[in-house]
Order: C-alpha cells, then structure tokens, then sequence
C-alpha cells in the first residue's frame, strides 16, 4: 500500500477498497441473521416511535424510570412512556431513515420475509460506521507513523469478524466506534500542530463535540471522556486550556440532558442514575432498572473493591477477545515501553492509555455478565486506536532482526499477526456464507434467545390500549410493535403498575416469558437468580414438556399459556415451550 498514486501501491490500494466493500455486502445482505444486541433492539424501537409521533417516546418501559415519574406526579402511561434511559443519538439517526419506510415499520415474516428489512437498515448503517473507522484509523496511523503501519492496522480492522458482527448487531458501540476513531484523528492532528507550534482550537474544539456526540451515545462512554480530557491537559503541549475546550462541549449536552429529564421525571439524572448506582454498589444494572420500588443502594467500599477486582480479573483474561482478537492491539501495550522519536506519537500514546484505564475502570466498577459481547463493553471501541500502535510496534521489533529478502524483513511478522486475526473469519464466515447462499431469507436466526417470527405474533394477540411485562421487552416491542415493560423485581410490583396503567386507559395483556430469564448457569439459580420470584412462569413453559405443570399462584390471573416456541423433546414427551405468553383469555389472532 504505497503512497504512490500509480504502479503496484495503487491497485493494492484498489484491491483494499473492493475487499472492505465486499465485506461490507456480504455481512449485510448473505450473512445477517438480525439484530443480536437487546440494546440495539432498543433503540431500534425508540427510533420507529420517534419517526411516528415526532416525539422522544418509547415501548419499552423500565420499571426504574416509571416510578420515577410517578414520584414527580407526572402521571405516565405506557402506551406513551417518554424515554429517560436510552441515549439519544442513534435513534435519532435511524429515525430520519425510519421515516422513509412508514410501509415497512411494522415486522411481518410472511410478506417480509424471515429477516426484518428495517434491521438490515439498522445493518447499512453499522457496515458504513465500521467502513469510515477504517479510514479514519488509516489516516491517524499514517499522520502518527507511516504509511506500512498505517496499511496494517487497516487490514487488520478488516479482517476482524468480532468487529463486523458488532456492527450488524445494532449495539450503540458499533456508532461509539467511529465516534472513537474521529476523536483518535482529531487528537492526531491536535498532537502534530502543537508539536510544530501551531493554533490547536479547530481540532480541539472538533475533538470536543465529538466527545460530546460519544456522551450522546452511550452512557458509559463518560470514561472515555475522562480519559481524553485527562489525555490533553497533562500530555498534549499547552494542553491545559485545550482540556477546558474539550470538556466544555459535553458538560453542556449533560447540562442540556439533565434539564430535559427534570421536565420529563424530575431527575436530572433521569433512568440513567440506575447505571451511575450500579457502580458504586452490589446491585447489577439490569436488576435496577426492573426494580419499580428503587431504593439508594448502601456503598459497601470493601464489597466495590473485591467486586471491581473480580470484574478486572475476568475482563484482563478475556483482553484478547475483548479487543476482537485483534494481535496488533494486544500488542499496542508493549508501545509504552518504547521511546517514539515523534512527539506528537509518544502523546497520542500516553492519552491512549489513559483512555484505556479509565475504560478498565468504569467496566470493573459496573460488571460485565455477558463478558465481551456485554453491551457495556467498551474495550473494542478502543482497538481500531490500539491497532494502529500495536502495528507500529510490530514494524519497530521485528525490524531489529536482520532478515535476508525485503519482502520478509519488512512484512514477516505483520503477515503472521494479520493471519492469526483473520482466524476467527475464517471459522465462521465461511459457514455463515453458506447458510446465506443456500437458505436466503431463512438463515437461522440468534435463537436463543431471539426468534422474530414468533414475537410478531403479539401484534395480532393485543388490543392498541394493552401492553405485555416480559424478560425480553425491547425483543417484544422492536419485533411485536406492542408496549413492553420489564419484568419487574418484585412479584408485587406488577399489581401497583397495572393498577395505575388502567386509570390511564392500559391494559395489561400477560407476560411473555423468553429463554433471557431461563439463561442460568444451574437449575437452583432460577430459585435464586434475579428472577427468582417469577420461577413459576419461568420453568413452566420448559417444564410442561415432561407433564410437570408449575401453576401460578391462585390469585394470579394470566394462566393460560399460548405457546410461541414449541420445541419436542421426546417421544413420551409433550412440547417444551421456551417462548410462551401467559394471558387471562383465550384469543384470536387479529389481521
């Protein structure tokens, strides 16, 4: 990849392009199986609720957020619960390309096809944020470095499937991905004109709306922040006024947040004070969320510190697949050894670590239960950045050895690392092809826990005025068009919320039980596991394969199973249902 703009550079060069495009195609329209990530499911339904009403409304209700508003008086309803929770940038992304296909919003696998056309839109996107990474991450590394460093940290980028299926999961760290590599070139560009003494505010106060953007993106990406800001005041020259330009742009969108909140449910912190609590305390986040009568979590220093250790100790052995099981930035740590003759390079270096500890910090603090396919899971936002100093390194030690041909002096350990990073596409996307090609629209989908073609069912079950509690609720309401609020933590919660929903005009149609709440690792967890109160609903369906029915409570009146997923089991045995929806009524489908 030479910088000539003819001869050998030039069509490698080409070469690149078409393999990033193909890829590009392949991962959207012959591998995608659908959405994967429940937070992009989310956002996804948040984004087709802002281009119908025009308004921040959700159909996925946390129990945190509702009684946060009932505490202000606010009176919600969730046929039209507004959004306390999610960030607001990537639903507002989607919905503007949401609102161009009103005919398409609504799923349907008998005329649409297995796989949902609007999360193959939700796929377009994330393919094309990962496409410009790329090219930013090049750009970066050859301003930082030189143009081999910059083509192996590119090939590396492409040849990373972890990469590719986050991007087409619809998770919002597929956009905070871009976002960090923006910022990465922002800050190269700041680094190198402070070095040759130039004005630094246009690239600083780029780096500071993109920081601001990030904040807009994922909650969490307020680590990230931190670290770039802590980044320019102590290793960038002159920095200390920079941080102050830096910092201001996100401290006026949280600002601007927290008044938005105060009007929505009297917090400025909004549903995201359940995430900031679940840091400083033993209680998981999701539990939080689904707890409709919240109390301040006691801070137990002891406890917070053997829970961080514990989290960093999983998370430091799972570095490489955290990092995409990428070899270039596995190897970017070994870059704080080296003294770089280029200073804006040794900065851009000592800010990227800094990024890298305070990412370490925020996930040990908050846990991650999905390990790196957690939506919290930050670490492979960083690895395009880590790549390209892992690439560097590689090109400086491998250069020690005095290797006869030019070729193998310059490329033989690069080519060893990329080949190691393609392993798992070269696993799995093969397979993944084949299934494409030969079953179309029918590749399976991520099941479990997922099965779009059952949720859609919901939409014909329920009446406009009712909504459904369930495990699952953002798969429910992206997939079932129906409002859905999660399984709150305590059994007796779901009485208060339906009591108050019916002054409102809401009914409560049942509870749809998925493979998220049977998801243990041994049978007594579901006795106590965080849905340990709900263990009826959640071992009946599986349990009524063997004639073994786990009746709910008297008192409680949505017994009638509807099986969504029926899965035999034996020859003696009768249907395990993983999927069913408890209602109080018999029903008919509606057209």
């Amino acid at each position: 990849m030479s910088s000539n703009s003819s001869g050998p550079g030039a069509l490698l060069r080409l070469v690149f392009y078409a393999a990033a495009i193909v890829m590009a195609l392949l991962h959207v329209f012959v591998t995608f199986r659908g959405l994967s990530s429940a937070e992009g499911m989310n956002q996804a339904q948040l984004a087709r609720q802002i281009a119908r009403t025009g308004s921040y409304q959700s159909h996925v209700i946390e129990p945190y957020a509702w009684a946060q508003m009932e505490a202000a008086e606010k009176k919600p309803s969730p046929l039209a619960m507004p959004e306390t929770v999610q960030p607001p940038l990537q639903p507002l992304l989607w919905s503007v390309a949401f609102r161009f296909m009103k005919p398409w919003q609504v799923y349907d696998p008998v005329t649409g096809g297995a796989v949902f056309l609007m999360d193959r839109v939700i796929a377009c996107f994330g393919v094309v944020w990962y496409l410009l990474t790329i090219f930013l991450t090049h750009g970066a590394a050859r301003r930082l470095f030189d143009e081999q460093v910059a083509a192996i940290a590119a090939i590396a980028l492409l040849v990373c499937e972890p990469a590719w299926e986050l991007m087409v999961s619809g998770a919002p760290r597929a956009l905070l991905i871009l976002l960090f590599a923006l910022a990465f070139r922002l800050y190269a560009s700041a680094a190198g004109r402070a070095v040759e003494d130039r004005g630094t505010f246009m690239p600083l106060a780029l780096l500071g709306l993109v920081c601001a953007l990030m904040v807009l993106t994922h909650w969490m990406a307020l680590w990230i922040v931190l670290g770039v800001v802590i980044g320019v005041a102590v290793f960038l020259p002159r920095g200390r006024a920079g941080a102050v330009i830096v910092a201001l742009f996100p401290a006026l969108v949280l600002v601007a947040w927290g008044w938005w909140n105060v009007q929505l449910c009297g917090d400025p912190l909004g549903g995201i004070k359940a995430l900031m609590q679940s840091q400083s305390s033993a209680v998981a986040h999701d539990t939080l969320l689904r707890d409709f009568s919240p109390s301040v979590p006691l801070l137990q220093v002891d406890d917070l510190l053997r829970r961080a250790g514990l989290g960093w100790q999983e998370q430091l052995a799972l570095l490489f697949a955290h990092l995409g099981y990428v070899v270039p930035a596995v190897l970017s740590f070994l870059a704080l050894m080296h003294r770089f003759r280029k200073a804006d390079a040794a900065s851009a270096r000592w800010t990227l670590a800094v990024v890298f500890a305070c990412v370490a910090l925020g996930m040990g603090l908050l846990g991650l239960p999905d390990k790196e396919n957690d939506d919290n899971a930050l670490y492979i936002v960083l690895m395009p950045a880590l790549s390209a100093f892992g690439a560097a390194m590689l090109v400086v030690l491998w250069s020690r050895f005095q290797m006869s041909g030019e070729f193998v002096a310059r490329w033989g350990a690069p080519i060893v690392a990329l080949f190691i990073t393609a392993l798992p596409m070269a696993v799995n996307l093969p397979v993944l092809m084949k299934f494409g090609l030969t079953m179309g629209g029918k590749i399976p989908p991520h099941w479990p826990p997922f099965l779009p073609e059952r949720a859609f069912i919901l939409h014909m079950l329920t009446d406009r005025n009712e909504f459904i509690i369930s495990d699952s609720p953002a798969f429910v309401a992206w997939y079932g068009d129906v409002p859905c609020v999660n399984l709150p933590v305590q059994r007796g919660d779901y009485e208060l919320m339906k009591s108050k929903a019916e002054e409102r005009g809401a009914k409560l149609a049942g509870f749809v039980m998925t493979p998220v709440s049977a998801k243990v690792e041994r049978i007594t967890d579901v006795y106590t596991g965080p849905y340990a109160e709900w263990r009826d609903l959640v071992i009946r369906g599986p349990m009524l394969a063997f004639d073994r029915d786990f009746s709910p409570s008297p008192e409680f009146p949505f017994k009638i199973p509807i099986p969504l997923v029926g899965q035999p089991v034996g020859e003696k045995e009768n249907l395990s249902l993983p999927m069913v929806f408890y209602t109080d009524k018999t029903r008919t489908a509606k057209k």
